[in-house]
């Protein structure tokens, strides 16, 4: 089988970019019937870097160009083409894309990029909302081989790579730019990358210039992760023969034992529980997550016994988007979740919760004012609750403090800290708390965003938010007076609403424009944001 990866010249300005599309084009219009497989770089319909309306425009005129090529030279040559360019899905919807066509010229499916850094984001601004979605990596079978992809940015990822590889591709398309990376990075990422995914890679990028020690490399690397072609900072054409492209690299298991290919040798070692919390269960973090929300306050607490366990994971299933629960510290500094500093109301013992140890807590029962039913549930620690649901969901936290006018204890807010970090619920958390809370959050770990309670000094709750540089701030119904949203919002942060469990007045908030909700009965008020 003969694969070829088409390395076209980068215009450096953006002018020059119709001289490059237009030597890509050539490219394809001259491959033979000995090519078999033909990948293109990434952004081939935009190969340098434009002002948004004028790339807007280039695409328009060039796709069409290019869709051509790369039809004409599957039909033409018998062979597989993989074009990686900025697609127009839908209708004004472009998404950096990799389309590859059947020898017949028919789409036979379409890979997305998975990971775009901010530049492209922010620059390019192709859709990447299907990102935010559960999903694993793409396979097209096209005459029995099993294609996987990556672009660009992709293949920095190897939570993302591991996943590839267990999807068993035959051969791996990298249609990528990297046109700042150094060039012996390139070939260890995709020595790597064949040699983890134990299948064949190819490469197509752009050249920065005949002298660049930086981008280019288009390349082929066989499973035990040797290039065998290569083009360095050159354009145009790298052709090379692969035997069997469903070759695997076999090894012993371990010295002395048995060949088996070398990918089962490493998935069957694998200990994913310590490794960080991925895959379908995990959501976008909190800067990513879209809004409206529902914030199940204290879990599904209307239903079962608040802040456990079981609340917990109900409001998860049931989706949603975030949980509230209230943290204080034992007598041996354990942050447990417990709203009351009593324990009267919600537990069979008596007197205050820091003035127990975690163990004598564990003695109570957390259920049974609940219900009968309930009986022999326990008090959840802040551990607990994180190794269970560990980015599963953003935490509304609420740092209790003993006394709102004292200084909250530097001790128990790095407490905090070493769980969320050991957890990696960093990018999955807000702390809510009063003036003492935002003060010490703010100093000690300003990256965590908070959120501006509401008492105990709610005509202040704007003021005290702005002083602490707070993302949100949680409101009283009272408060919602004509403005405060359209104000708080103008401000740069988001409302959210304690609390509502009726559907009818949680849908007039959403109306209003409140963010979040928090609601004890997130069955009947998530259905208002659900699609």
């Amino acid at each position: 089988m003969k694969l070829c990866a088409i390395q076209l010249p980068y215009a450096h300005q953006y002018t020059d970019a119709a001289a490059s599309v237009e030597f890509l084009i050539n490219e394809l219009n001259s491959c033979d019937a000995e090519c078999d497989l033909i990948l293109t770089p990434e952004y081939s319909n935009m190969p340098a870097a434009f002002p948004l309306e004028e790339g807007r425009k280039f695409i328009a005129r060039y796709t069409p160009l290019l869709e051509n090529a790369a039809i004409n030279a599957a039909c033409r040559c018998n062979a597989i083409v993989a074009l990686s360019y900025l697609c127009e899905i839908t209708p004004g919807v472009l998404r950096n894309t990799t389309r590859v066509y059947d020898r017949q010229g028919n789409i036979a499916g379409d890979f997305y990029k998975q990971h775009l850094p901010n530049s492209e984001k922010r620059g390019v601004q192709p859709d990447y909302g299907y990102t935010q979605s559960p999903t694993r990596p793409e396979i097209i079978e096209v005459d029995g081989i099993r294609l996987g992809f990556l672009i660009c940015y992709d293949t920095y990822f190897t939570e993302y790579i591991a996943h590839l590889g267990y999807r068993k591709p035959d051969l791996i398309l990298v249609s990528s730019f990297q046109r700042a990376e150094r060039q012996d990075i390139l070939r260890m990422l995709n020595t790597s990358l064949a040699f983890n995914c134990n299948a064949y890679v190819l490469r197509a990028s752009v050249s920065m210039g005949l002298d660049a020690a930086v981008g280019g490399m288009s390349m082929a690397v066989t499973p035990e992760g040797e290039i065998i072609a290569e083009l360095g900072s050159k354009t145009g054409k790298l052709l090379c023969d692969v035997e069997d492209i469903h070759h695997k690299y076999m090894r012993s298991n371990s010295f002395g034992g048995s060949q088996i290919p070398n990918d089962q040798f490493v998935t069957q070692g694998r200990t994913t529980w310590s490794y960080r919390p991925a895959g379908s269960m995990t959501i976008p973090g909190e800067k990513e997550l879209p809004y409206p929300r529902v914030c199940a306050h204290r879990g599904w607490s209307k239903v079962l016994p608040e802040n456990t366990l079981a609340a917990f994971g109900a409001a998860i299933a049931l989706g949603a988007q975030e949980i509230e629960m209230d943290i204080r510290f034992t007598a041996d500094n354990v942050p447990v979740v417990c709203h009351d500093s009593f324990l009267e109301r919600v537990s069979d013992g008596k007197g205050f919760v820091e003035n127990h140890t975690f163990e004598q807590l564990k003695t109570l029962d957390f259920g049974n004012k609940h219900g009968s039913q309930f009986t022999g549930i326990r008090i959840t620690s802040f551990e607990e609750v994180l190794a269970k649901f560990a980015r599963h969901v953003i935490i509304n936290l609420h740092l209790k403090s003993v006394d709102e006018n004292s200084i909250y204890p530097e001790s128990q807010m790095q407490k905090i800290i070493d769980l969320l970090t050991r957890y990696d619920q960093l990018e999955h958390v807000y702390i809510m708390g009063s003036s003492d809370v935002q003060a010490c959050a703010l100093t000690m770990a300003p990256q965590i965003p908070r959120c501006m309670a509401n008492f105990p000094d709610p005509e202040n709750v704007i003021d005290n938010a702005i002083k602490y540089q707070c993302s949100k701030i949680q409101f009283f119904n009272s408060q919602l007076f004509p403005g405060v949203i359209q104000r708080t919002h103008k401000l740069g942060m988001k409302c959210n609403l304690f609390f509502c469990d009726d559907a009818v007045e949680s849908g007039k908030y959403f109306a209003d424009g409140i963010d979040t909700i928090l609601t004890n009965d997130c069955l009947h008020i998530l259905p208002l944001i659900q699609k």
